[in-house]
Parts: structure tokens; sequence; C-alpha cells
């Protein structure tokens, strides 16, 4: 059994969102006895307030989730963060940035990853973590991978867990972008470079989007004028992570999944968890003008809907080959055993905007883009998250599949053999 789960942007919304879903998974038992479907999730990937989440789930595991509700959901991070509407920060934010490339890294650090880097998250046994932001010269996302740092022959080691995430939850003006040198200068061609530049087949042509994401890679080391990246939130290009995980999958298999659990996995789930709030509001019960607030807010999550629904849609088509894609790589390792082929996948998307009851709604819609909730919105928030996972057609599909299939006689047989290979 593996999870590949992938955390929208929103903030502190999309934080306790993603949690409640996260905590769910945690009460579900696993295929294995001990275990719940929170230990099974190999990938974590997440945008801003999803790439908090994400990133501190990668770091701690399932036990760590106790934590998260204690140390972000319960805590204030915009405490130590310019928040006022005062000519000072609007000079700041003239100026590139209300809040410096300080502010949000060092609160992250001294109370969510104590000095993580991401080389501490590369390690078998751990969900991979997939986060990115957006380079505002390439108009594209930088993901923070191995392929990337060798982009620009930067140390991936060493980079800081909490710059990364500041990165992705960079909003341009609120905050400074997060900068990453280019070392292109003292880098040797790279064969880590070109392999990820050939990313789709001939029977896959690739796409627009795709192309420019592969463009921008190569303009790393071709650009004369690229010294400096400028990062901010990754809302910019792929507001719900699956875009990004789409730019892994177009690698070839067994991407986005590690090598080892695409070797053994099953049964395979995609949960999309979408914060977003793009319809309703008041806007529309007077003819008055929107205040400009309500027009910014209003706005940004119209831009960003389009966008988000169809990378999910691009993700939810593109799952039936890239399985067959991962069979056709198992069976080459495994001397093509029947079992290489025995692959289930399925896909659950879990979004706020779907909720029709009016009350709720309404309230979803009063929750803003900020990096800090009331305690009882913070809980109704992760309630909320857990109850909508549970009641997923799709996610409820899967669980009677996997239900059947761990009290089939065929499976029983299996878990002896495999007890007597142990």
């Amino acid at each position: 059994m593996a999870i590949v789960l992938a955390l929208s942007g929103g903030g502190a919304r999309s934080a306790a969102f993603g949690y409640g879903v996260l905590a769910s998974l945690a009460r579900e038992p696993s295929t294995v006895a001990g275990r719940s479907l929170a230990d099974d999730v190999a990938v974590a990937a997440g945008v801003s307030g999803g790439a908090m989440l994400a990133s501190y789930f990668a770091l701690y595991g399932p036990a760590g989730l106790p934590g998260f509700r204690r140390d972000f959901l319960a805590r204030n991070a915009e405490a130590s963060l310019r928040t006022s509407l005062s000519p000072a920060n609007l000079l700041r934010g003239y100026r590139g940035g209300v809040n410096d490339r300080n502010g949000l890294p060092r609160w992250l650090d001294a109370n969510l990853y104590h000095g993580a880097t991401l080389g501490m998250l590369d390690r078998p046994g751990r969900p991979k973590l997939v986060i990115h932001a957006t380079d505002l010269y390439n108009r594209a996302p930088f993901i923070f991978d191995r392929a990337s740092f060798a982009a620009i022959c930067s140390n991936f080691n060493d980079y800081p867990l909490a710059y990364a995430v500041a990165a992705s939850a960079a909003v341009p003006v609120a905050f400074a972008p997060i900068t990453l040198r280019n070392y292109r200068s003292k880098c040797p061609p790279d064969v880590e470079v070109a392999k990820v530049a050939a990313v789709r087949s001939e029977n896959h042509p690739a796409t627009l989007v795709e192309q420019q994401y592969r463009e921008s890679l190569d303009r790393y080391r071709s650009a004369d004028d690229l010294n400096f990246l400028k990062l901010y939130d990754g809302g910019l290009v792929d507001g719900i992570g699956t875009s990004t995980l789409l730019h892994l999958v177009n690698r070839g298999a067994p991407e986005p999944l590690p090598a080892e659990t695409a070797s053994r996995v099953r049964h395979l789930l995609f949960v999309v968890v979408d914060a977003s709030t793009r319809l309703g509001g008041s806007l529309s019960e007077t003819p008055d003008s929107p205040s400009g607030k309500e027009a910014i807010v209003a706005a940004t999550d119209a831009l960003m809907n389009v966008p988000n629904l169809q990378s999910f849609d691009e993700l939810r088509r593109r799952l039936p080959s890239w399985r067959q894609e991962v069979v056709r790589w198992r069976c080459q390792k495994a001397g093509d055993r029947a079992s290489c082929r025995d692959l289930d996948v399925s896909i659950v998307r879990v979004a706020l905007a779907d909720v029709q009851e009016p009350a709720t709604a309404r309230r979803i819609l009063a929750l803003h883009n900020t990096l800090a909730l009331k305690p009882q919105d913070a809980a109704f928030l992760s309630d909320l998250g857990g109850r909508l996972l549970v009641q997923q057609p799709a996610y409820r599909r899967f669980l009677e599949r996997l239900g059947s299939r761990l009290n089939s006689p065929s499976h029983e047989a299996r878990e002896r053999a495999a007890g007597q290979s142990l």
C-alpha cells in the first residue's frame, strides 16, 4: 500500500484542512498489522501552507502529527511578521517585500523544522517531499529536488528546509523573495540535468507546460543574466501541487514514487487536498463595487481556479498510462513475473469548494489566506478535512477493494509465503 498526497496552498487554512485529512488516514488501518494509512504515505507534496504541513510530516512522520497541531495550528505565525497596513509597510512592500528574507524562515526553523535540511529528508523510510516555489525569471516552478539543484550546481543536502518552505509561501509584496545563487559558471555539463530535460517519449508529445518547465531547467545553464533565482509563492504556477507531480511523472517511471516503493506497491492512492475557496461571498448581494480586499481575494482565486482544475484533470487523465509505464518498469526489473502487473491505482480529490451546506460554506469563505487561525477555526477545518475524505465515493471504493483483497484466499496465501520467506 502507498499513498501520494498533494496539499494545496491557502495559508493556515490549507494546513488545518490537510491536517484533518492526514489525521483521518492515521485512523485507518493499513494492509500491514500495526500500521495506518498515514504510515503508507510515500510522497508528500505541498504548496505554501500545504508545504508547511507536508514538510513537517516528511520530517517527523505520522507520530509528529500532534506536534504540528501544537507547533503551528495552535500558534500565531504572524506574531513575528509585519502585517499592518501602515505607510512604513507600504514602503517596504514597494521596495521588495514587507517582510524580509529572514522573518518567516527564522520562525519556521525555530518552531517547526529545528535546523533540518533537504538532505536530511532524502532518506529511505521517510516520505519523499515534493515542494516548489515560483521562479519569476522563468515564470515556472522551481522544485526543491536534486535535479533542480544540479541545474544551478548548488548543494541540495545542506539547503535549509525552512527556506524552501518559506519560498513556497512567499506571497509577493507581503514577503521578499527567497534568493538562490546560480553557480552555472563553475558547473561542468551534468548528466542528471540532461536526463530531466528529455521528459516525454515519442508516444506522449510534450505539452506546452511540460516544454516550458524543461526549457526553464536548460535556461539555468544558458541564460547569461540568470545569476540569482528570485523565488516566490508556489501557488502562482501550481496551487494544488498536481502540476508539479506531473513534471515528476513525465520524467519517466517510477517517478514520483521512490524506486523501492514502486517495485513493491500493489495498491496506490493519490489524494489531492484542495483548500482553495472559489465560489460565493457577498460580492453579488448589492450593486455596489467590492472593497479592494474583497476584489483582490476573489480575483486571485479566479486566476488560480481554472489552472488548478486543469492540472488535476491532467493528472487524473495521465494516471492510466503512467500505471502502464510503472508496470513495464517493474516487469523489466522482475524478469516479467506476473506479480509485477499487480497494481491498483486510484485518485481522490478532497476540496473545500465542494461544500454545499450554506452555513458551512459561508464560514469557509470567511477564513482567508493568513498564517494564523483561531483555535475553533483550526478545529473546524481539521474536522471538515477528515469528514470530507471519508465521504468521498472514490476513497470508499478504494477501501472496499482493499478490504476484499485482504480477505481473499489468494492474499492469505501470499502473506503466508511472505512470512515463510522472511
